[in-house]
């Protein structure tokens, strides 16, 4: 990490009027905004490190994932049996844990670590070691935030607290967070003198807020990420305007507890929620619901990069068992989506010329596809799941398989998506003919993205088949 300097500057004082006001139109129904999904600081960047082209950093990676694991099993232990013992203490609420479904996967293998840092370019790992509780009615939020976290807690004689993890304020604004305290601290570095002595003292003090859910050294607030911002308008005597010190703001990283409660608040009951969790409600992912707690020990509470273990919240087994299958069958084949060289995220806002955006083209129609397994399968599956385990019916279950007319649809999407592909390599090719460098690094990212493509379409037909052959519409081969 680089050293970081404050500026010495001896300018007048800034003054600048700064009050709560200026969020006053922030919807602060959280329970209506969508879920964060926090961005972690050490992200790599795919300009760096190519852990498809660059094997030799892969393998490294790998090794050292599986020099991990004999540690991560030991640890894992400990954890189960925690989850075990917290089940059996609150089985009357409707919580239960079957060790042996979950014995085997504790520990993530290190082929789905390296297969993560590829799609998420960053080392952090956050589900190293996970296990799951099963509670009949996860809606009353009472039996998760009353019942089961501190059960894991030392007050009862285990070894957990919840983890901590960064999130912008503008994160958590989306979910109705107001930031006075925050105004206040921009308002007051913009109100002392400027000199050297003066911002190391406010920058010290900024760090020594600390958390108060447990007792740790641990700083609340990340201030590094926005203190060069901060001296620049005082190294060039600008006045900030509204808009520049909301967004100062907004980019200050905050600590807050790393749980994520995605369940259809329609049906929450938020009495059981404590105040300091305010800010975890998030969305289902589609049909699919949980909830997320990570956990780290106690004695890892000051650590840098402890281990965290995970916990997921689901309604039963049936639930779980039909959650993991839609995982193998769908998410895992549709996320490879993301492995593409070519741009797929531009909004297609139903105007675009593809054959002059024919980036927009892949992205629209692999938006397709993946809603076409979304309806047919995902749903489907997570649904019939909670009839069963929370409803305790199936008569409302939905039968699961692909008929010719969606199939159809299926075919021509992705013969899109690979013209669309070609035709975006061929303009690629034409504006880097000038350089040959150039062009043999499109060359690559167009072979590599066709061999992708190609797996991706070998291995949604395999989903395909699988389905209809389960409903008596196809043989298996």
């Amino acid at each position: 990490m680089s050293t970081e300097r404050i500026m010495i500057m001896n300018i007048t004082p800034i003054k600048v009027s700064f009050t709560p006001q200026y969020f006053n139109n922030i919807n602060t129904d959280y329970g209506n905004q969508k879920l964060i999904k926090p961005n972690y600081n050490n992200s790599l960047s795919k300009d760096t490190v190519s852990f498809t082209a660059a094997k030799l950093i892969s393998d490294s990676i790998w090794r050292n994932f599986v020099k991990e694991l004999p540690t991560l099993r030991r640890i894992a232990t400990p954890f189960l049996d925690a989850a075990e013992a917290v089940a059996k203490k609150h089985e009357d609420s409707g919580v239960s844990f079957l060790r042996e479904m979950f014995e085997e996967t504790a520990v993530k293998e290190p082929d789905s670590k390296l297969s993560k840092v590829s799609r998420a370019k960053t080392f952090d790992d956050r589900d190293a070691i996970r296990t799951t509780l099963f509670v009949k009615n996860p809606y009353n939020l009472s039996t998760i935030f009353e019942k089961i976290i501190p059960s894991f807690g030392p007050e009862e004689g285990r070894n957990y607290l919840v983890a901590p993890i960064k999130v912008s304020v503008g994160d958590l604004m989306k979910r109705g967070y107001v930031p006075i305290e925050e105004e206040k601290m921009v308002s007051e570095f913009f109100s002392i003198p400027h000199t050297k002595e003066a911002h190391l003292k406010f920058f010290r003090e900024v760090k020594s807020k600390k958390y108060d859910y447990y007792d740790t050294k641990r700083s609340k607030y990340d201030y590094d990420n926005v203190k060069y911002t901060l001296t620049d308008f005082l190294k060039t005597n600008k006045d900030p305007s509204k808009d520049e010190i909301i967004k100062l703001v907004k980019s200050l990283k905050i600590e807050v507890p790393d749980v994520d409660v995605r369940l259809n608040k329609k049906m929450l009951n938020l009495n059981g929620l404590p105040e300091k969790y305010k800010y975890c409600i998030g969305e289902p992912n589609g049909a699919y619901e949980d909830a997320q707690i990570r956990f780290i020990r106690y004695e890892d509470k000051d650590v840098e990069n402890p281990i965290y273990h995970e916990l997921l919240i689901h309604f039963g087994p049936t639930y779980n068992r039909n959650a993991f299958r839609e995982h193998k069958l769908v998410y895992e084949k549709t996320r490879l989506f993301k492995e593409l060289n070519i741009p797929v995220n531009p909004v297609y806002d139903g105007a675009v010329d593809f054959k002059l955006e024919p980036e927009k083209g892949v992205a629209k129609f692999i938006s397709d596809v993946k809603n076409l397994f979304r309806t047919e399968v995902s749903e489907k599956l997570i649904n019939n799941g909670k009839n069963e385990d929370f409803f305790g019916s199936i008569e409302d279950n939905e039968e699961i398989f692909f008929d010719a007319k969606s199939e159809e649809k299926y075919e021509r999407w992705f013969r899109n998506i690979v013209g669309f592909t070609k035709e975006y390599y061929k303009q690629e090719k034409e504006r880097a003919s000038i350089s040959t460098l150039a062009t043999e690094q499109v060359d690559k990212d167009y072979r590599a993205d066709l061999n992708l493509l190609a797996k991706i379409k070998k291995l949604l037909d395999k989903t395909i088949e699988e389905i209809n052959h389960e409903y008596g519409l196809s043989e298996s081969k």
